[in-house]
């Protein structure tokens, strides 16, 4: 008997956690097969190639009836364990070596993925790989002196933005330091042309940055986080693993969630952190696009006198 392949698909909720492990097996005579569930597991469903067969659990026992060649098993149950902040998939033993073995969790919209952890193949949570790069950059922009923002402000207002796509951020990060070199800038020295055209940018710009603020805000307190969870076609609401050689049980894997409420009360506290900051930095802002002037008036050339003839 060899077990050729293995998936199994684990679907945890809050007070129960439904599994359903499909076996590709290939016997060379017939007999039977004896699988023994996780602790506490109810049996709900057994199908043989397609064919659904009365469900007979002996404590953890399901013993599957044999038959020579290749057929695939399918079996569904439950266990009473619900999600939890570290969630361990039940140890399951098939009793086999066998090859071609897929994990997939599905957690629900309301779980805020942080860590996961299994077979090598698997899916990785970026996101804290980027919170380093955010603090580094931070560092460096906190010691540019053409903004008001310093490290830690810097780096609270990445946070932020990491949720929306990369080029709105460095819209915004840009936006900040057009304001500064303005502020620094001499109009008197400019054409009257170009230092109007300067100021209609600077001014999309700033609408611009406004909107993808909002829009950060919007989906910080609306929308899901963006984790960045990647690896083995993951997402953040299934995540799959793959393991090419198995002993006798199956890989273990787990992910550590909290519910979606902590993720939305911590962007709530970054949106009132940010409309009080911002407060402060759109009156810098209209102080630096103010210095020397709004606007040139165009400058109006007298038309010479036409030459006498005698």
């Amino acid at each position: 008997l060899t077990l050729v392949a293995s998936e199994r698909v684990i679907r945890p909720g809050r007070q129960a956690t439904d599994t359903r492990l499909r076996l590709q097996l290939r016997a060379s005579q017939g007999g039977q097969y004896v699988l023994n569930l996780p602790e506490g597991a109810t049996l709900l469903a057994l199908h043989i190639d397609g064919s659904e067969l009365p469900a007979r659990q002996q404590g953890r026992q399901v013993a599957i009836p044999l038959r020579p060649g290749t057929m695939t098993v399918e079996l569904q149950w439950r266990t009473p364990q619900g999600i939890r902040t570290r969630y361990v998939s039940e140890p399951l033993t098939p009793g086999l070596a066998s090859v071609n073995a897929v994990t997939r969790l599905h957690l629900g919209t309301d779980r805020w993925v942080l860590l996961t952890g299994g077979p090598r193949l698997g899916p990785a949570v970026l996101f804290w790989g980027m919170l380093l790069v955010i603090a580094l950059l931070a560092v460096g922009l906190g010691r540019v002196r053409l903004t008001p923002l310093r490290t830690v402000a810097w780096f609270l207002f990445g946070i932020g933005l990491s949720q929306v796509s990369l080029w709105m951020g460095a819209v915004v990060v840009a936006w900040l330091f057009a304001l500064g070199l303005r502020g620094r800038l001499d109009p008197q020295r400019l054409d009257g042309g170009i230092f109007n055209a300067m100021q209609a940018g600077l001014g999309l710009l700033t609408v611009i940055a406004l909107l993808i603020l909002f829009g950060a805000i919007s989906q910080g307190l609306l929308g899901l986080p963006e984790m960045h969870v990647s690896g083995n076609g993951s997402t953040a609401t299934s995540l799959n693993w793959y393991q090419d050689r198995v002993a006798d049980a199956l890989p273990e894997v787990w992910v550590v969630s909290v519910p979606l409420w902590v993720y939305r009360a911590l962007m709530l506290a970054w949106a009132l952190w940010l409309a009080i900051a911002l407060l402060g930095w759109l009156k810098w802002g209209w102080q630096c696009y103010s210095h020397g002037g709004l606007w040139h008036k165009p400058e109006h050339r007298k038309q010479a006198p036409p030459a006498s003839s005698e």
